[in-house]
């Protein structure tokens, strides 16, 4: 890209040329000048301003020029600060442990950037870390030999980090690096290749991680890493300064302007075609020799056409013989197709009886299933009606819970009224009692009274500690019936699941004692007669292959159940490998009453061992003994068999299935254990799951004796386990009548104990009182205090008709949960009888198709015999068809479309024989045979025309890319003139801001750059010693005709490195870059070149509005900073 941008400046340096000569022929150099800083800023797409007005209108005189320019310069000025470069500037540099930095951000102006600081503060690495990040090489920096020595000391990986500004029109794709492109290089110590990421600074999305992109991006901005002129560094900025060698100048001119890189694309392009041009001499030499071999063989075949006419009506002839054959074999094949058509309608009707005997069968077989199913629904209306019933199960226990309260509270009822009965008799007694005390005091009557109520308080604490004890043990009994009850429920429904199990295993075994007589029946009904039939019937394909699983066994019978499982329903399935033949086998299936799927295969044998996984695995096709090939591709196909590996434990198959990072071994989707679990699979992820394993048959080979024996085993099994289901039951119901036993006896206990406890507390304040009386008003509170009682026992009568009414509605509703549970129990058994009976109607039905079965035996005994008797005809029909196939394919080879016989096979024989003799007898006059004259002869001419086309391509191409070659060098030669014109235009203009004069000399034929310089006090000796010697000649002659300007090497160190700078200056006003960076220009300049250099630097910054300098120095800066101007300063280094 910086090639194609280098050439579009060569076009447009053609008019700023032209420009240019012109004003020289006219004697003013200004209107050149002018005229060139005019072309400049139009291609840098800035409008013209009156600067450019101004510069056009200069006068010839050279102080006045002097100062129009400075006073243009100011307004250039101020344009440059009101526009901002859009794209191509660096905002910022970043260098993380970067050779001396160990985190370091430099943020950079558009303009103008000095940076100062002592030395080792890091100032050359900053510009080293902007060639290192932009793709530069590191060999460029001169400041190591690799990557790695450009790493930090201590450190294993080095950053840097820029950022482009990337705006306006020709912004770089915006709409994806966005307006800020941000460049990340690293470095590694290990010695690994460093890495790049680009990243859109907007939304800080990493955008290409490539080289190539970082290329693409300073091509399109221009930035040129590896130019020396462009962006030098300390060890660059010296040697320029330093050499004054011309051939070194100029070579710097040369890649400074990348004239030296396009002048070597020219020079390869030149090579090239020089070597094609020696490719075109000699096919040329070839030419010739290859006309005369044409033209002979084009007349010894115009000799040998006469031939062909011939040779046409021979190959008429010829496919008429063949297709003649065709009939005569086709006509035998029909005759013998009829005789078989009387056979087949026969067995047609056979077919017929056999399919209604089957249809019968089926029907029978859809009674049979339809009865199951109604049976196995009629047990599973068992499951709701016992949860149905245990809701008024649980009603009942609760309303028997109630009915203990009841009972309980009557019993404190009864207790209660009968303590204040008692009480109330108590009262009559004490009142009488009380009568008769007042008559005197008994002393010996009060102590016994205090032993008594000691002894009835111990008794009350006794009985508490008692029922204390009981009320415990009753709400165990409560839980425990509780609990009881939930298992009794959990019982019932264990016990009708064990009844369906039994049931199936039953079913199951009398089908496995129907595989005894033949394995096939395993693969589902019909399958043997159906192989029968496929036998005997002509199909267009391949024979079909099935079942599938006939052709399957197992290495290791423990992998039977997990195999069969996975590879259930394609066991039974039958191969085709058209769908004709599908047609043709899914009309016998239906005759035999056969189910099995039918699949469209591809018999390709393709090799499948890329997606096998590694051998320490074993997989389920390791694990099968596969007969038939297109089976096992089949398999592969459709169950993945290759990949699915096969462990024996859990635990083994989690650690295999996480071993790849986390992740599933390559080629490996899913893993199977041998106690029938799946560990992870592609749907499911790492999980485990239980798989629903299939009963065994005898699919997969094996002693199908031993399987029905482990079904026995298993059915022994599953009837123990249905009576201890029903054992279970009783003994649940034998524990909760007991424990209802213990609480009524505990509760009957308990209002015991609290009778005993309030007769004793009544006897203890009676006694009480009778201690407590000894006043006369006594008799008074006593008749006061049976009066109250009396009242209360009269409220707790009416306590006891209340309650006794809620208890007899309990009663009732007891009667009706039970008279409930009846019902649902009456449900159950008339679901279970119907059950029942269905399964025997069921077992009655089949063997109703036994009979039906026989039948089918008879017929297809007597199908046999009619195939027997056709079976010769079809033999005889296969012959002469095969024989027709044959004669039919020898007649396509002679003609594919069928053509018209016009005459007997034995006519045509004739006529093929005449026909011949005439063509041998013309062939014998030559050594080859016509075909063989025509095929050469064609050689030739098509040899000959193509090398004459390639010889006309070639030499037009040639032609052209010497054109373009030739071009471009002139391109080359005006783009070098021009760019020699303005560097000496702008060296000549920058010497005289310093009071100078000079000017570079070029030769390019020698390849040598002189730059001559006269210093200021040279000039002034000169005009005293011109004045003093020419007296009254003219002011405003030409002073600098009659002088030798001095070379370099007899300037000063601050005059060299002035004259240096300027020389760089002119160049890079040259140039067409956006980013400029010098590195210690000012190291040999005294502090008056240095000050007016920083002078130049500055006003070069100021015209150059698309320009961004980046200048380092170590010294103080005679500049301050400003809108355009920026001065960072490195701290000192850490020593």
């Amino acid at each position: 890209m910086a090639k194609s941008r280098l050439k579009r400046q060569l076009s447009e340096e053609y008019q700023s040329d032209d420009t240019e000569q012109t004003a020289k022929e006219n004697g003013n150099p200004h209107i050149s000048n002018g005229a060139h800083k005019k072309q400049r800023m139009s291609q840098s797409q800035e409008p013209a301003g009156n600067g450019d007005l101004a510069m056009q209108s200069q006068d010839s005189d050279n102080e006045t020029a002097r100062t129009n320019v400075t006073r243009l310069r100011g307004k250039q000025t101020r344009q440059a600060l009101a526009a901002e470069p859009e794209f191509g500037i660096i905002e910022s540099i970043e260098l993380v442990d970067f050779m001396c930095h160990e985190k370091t951000v430099v943020n950079l102006t558009p303009r103008l950037n000095f940076i100062t600081g002592q030395n080792g503060s890091g100032k050359s690495a900053i510009l080293t870390a902007l060639i290192v990040a932009l793709g530069g090489k590191v060999s460029v920096t001169n400041r190591a030999t690799s990557l790695k020595d450009l790493i930090r000391g201590g450190r294993s990986t080095a950053t840097v980090r820029i950022k482009l500004r990337n705006r306006g029109s020709e912004a770089y794709y915006p709409d994806k690096y966005g307006q800020i492109i941000v460049i990340e290089r690293q470095l590694n110590s290990s010695g690994t290749a460093s890495s790049y990421k680009i990243s859109n600074g907007d939304t800080r999305s990493v955008v290409s991680r490539k080289k190539e992109d970082v290329v693409n991006i300073t091509d399109h901005m221009g930035i040129q890493v590896d130019n020396p002129i462009n962006i030098l560094s300390q060890d660059a900025a010296r040697e320029f300064l330093s050499k004054t060698n011309p051939d070194s100048m100029y070579m710097f001119f040369l890649k400074g302007t990348q004239l030296f890189q396009l002048s070597e694309d020219l020079e390869s392009v030149r090579l090239a075609i020089a070597r094609a041009e020696s490719s075109i001499d000699r096919k040329k030499e070839v030419l010739p020799e290859m006309r005369a071999e044409k033209k002979r063989w084009e007349q010894h075949y115009e000799d040998m056409r006469q031939a062909r006419d011939i040779s046409a009506r021979l190959n008429s002839l010829g496919q008429q013989m063949a297709w003649a054959l065709v009939e005569e074999a086709e006509a035998e094949v029909g005759q013998v197709d009829e005789e078989i058509e009387v056979r087949r309608k026969k067995v047609a009707l056979v077919d017929e009886k056999i399919d209604s005997e089957n249809t019968a069968i089926q029907e029978i077989e859809q009674q049979v299933r339809q009865m199951q199913e109604q049976a196995e629904s009629q047990l599973a209306q068992i499951t709701p009606l016992q949860e149905e019933r245990s809701a008024p199960v649980s009603a009942i226990e609760q309303i028997k819970s109630d009915l203990r309260v009841f009972k309980q509270n009557e019993i404190e009822i009864n207790t209660e009224a009968r303590r204040i009965r008692e009480r109330i008799d108590s009262l009559n007694k004490e009142i009488d009692a009380e009568r008769a005390r007042l008559q005197g005091t008994d002393q010996a009557g009060k102590e016994r009274l205090r032993s008594t109520i000691a002894s009835l308080e111990e008794s009350v604490k006794e009985e508490e500690a008692r029922i204390a004890q009981l009320q415990s043990d009753q709400q165990q009994y409560e839980q425990q019936s509780k609990a009881l009850t939930d298992s009794k429920s959990e019982n019932n429904r264990t016990a009708d699941k064990a009844r369906t199990i039994v049931s199936r295993t039953k079913a199951n075994l009398e089908d496995l004692k129907r595989q005894t007589a033949n394995r096939l029946n395993a693969f589902g009904r019909g399958v043997p007669e159906a192989l029968a039939l496929i036998k005997k019937t002509q199909w267009r394909g391949m024979r079909p292959v099935g079942p599938i699983g006939d052709c399957i066994k197992l290495r290791d019978r423990r992998w039977a159940p997990v195999i069969e499982t996975t590879l259930d329903k394609s066991l039974n399935s039958f191969l085709v490998d058209s769908h004709a033949d599908r047609v043709t086998l899914d009309g016998i299936f239906r005759r035999v009453g056969c189910q099995s799927r039918i699949i469209i295969c591809n018999t390709e044998l393709f090799d499948y061992s890329a997606g096998e996984p590694s051998t320490e695995y074993m997989t389920m096709l390791r694990a099968l003994d596969i007969s038939n090939e297109v089976v096992k591709r089949q398999l592969i196909n459709l169950n993945r068999i290759e990949q699915v590996i096969l462990v024996e434990q859990r635990a083994l198959g989690d650690k295999i299935m996480s071993s790849n990072n986390g992740g599933f071994p390559k080629n490996v989707i899913a893993c199977l254990t041998v106690d029938g679990y799946s560990v992870g699979s592609r749907s499911g992820g790492l999980s485990t799951q239980a798989m629903n394993l299939v009963r065994q048959s005898s699919r997969l080979g094996g002693d199908i004796t031993a399987v029905i024996q482990r079904e026995e085993q298993q059915l022994v099994t599953q009837t123990r386990e249905l009576e201890e289901a029903k054992k279970l039951l009783d003994k649940a119901d034998y524990e909760l009548k007991s424990l209802q036993n213990k609480h009524q006896a505990a509760a009957a206990t308990v209002r015991k104990c609290k009778e005993t406890i309030n007769r004793a507390k009544a006897e203890i304040e009676k006694t009480r009182d009778l201690l407590r009386s000894n006043e006369p008003t006594k008799v008074a509170g006593l008749e006061a205090e049976l009066e109250t009682f009396t009242s209360q026992l009269e409220l707790i009568q009416t306590q006891f008709r209340d309650h006794h009414l809620l208890q007899v509605a309990k009663k009732e509703e007891l009667q009706q949960h039970e008279s409930d549970i009846a019902l649902i129990d009456r449900k159950i058994e008339t679901v279970r009888a119907k059950a029942e009976s269905l399964r025997q109607n069921a077992d009655n039905k089949s063997s109703e198709s036994q009979r039906h079965a026989e039948n089918i035996e008879y017929y297809r005994s007597k199908r046999v015999k009619l195939e027997e008797a056709a079976q010769h005809l079809v033999q005889r029909r296969n012959e002469l068809q095969q024989k027709v196939d044959e004669v039919t394919v020898d007649a396509r080879k002679l003609s594919e479309e069928r053509v018209h016989v016009e005459h007997p096979a034995n006519r045509l024989d004739r006529m093929i024989t005449e026909c011949r003799a005439r063509l041998d007898e013309i062939e014998r006059t030559s050594s080859m045979s016509l075909a063989e004259v025509s095929e050469k002869a064609q050689n030739h001419i098509d040899a000959y025309n193509k090398a004459k086309d390639e010889l006309r391509t070639i030499t037009r191409l040639i032609s052209s890319l010497k054109s373009a070659h030739q071009m471009r060098l002139q391109m080359w030669t005006q783009f070098r003139d021009s760019m020699t014109m303005r560097t000496k235009m702008h060296f000549t203009t920058l010497l005289q801001r310093r009071g100078y004069a000079g000017k570079l000399d070029f030769d390019h034929s020698q390849r040598t750059l002189v730059p001559k310089v006269k210093t200021d006090q040279d000039i002034v000796s000169e005009r005293a010693s011109k004045g003093a010697s020419n007296g009254g000649r003219s002011q405003n002659g030409n002073s600098g005709a009659s002088y030798q300007r001095k070379d370099t090497k007899s300037l000063s160190g601050g005059e060299k490195s002035f004259t240096t700078i300027c020389l760089l200056l002119a160049l890079w006003e040259a140039m067409n870059c956006p980013v400029r960076a010098l590195d210690e220009f000012d190291v040999f300049m005294d502090a008056a070149n240095r000050a007016i250099a920083m002078n130049m630097m500055v006003g070069s910054a100021q015209s150059k509005s698309e320009t961004q300098f980046i200048l380092i120095t170590p010294q103080d800066l005679g500049v301050k900073p400003s809108e355009i101007v920026s001065i960072l300063r490195l701290a000192p280094p850490k020593r």
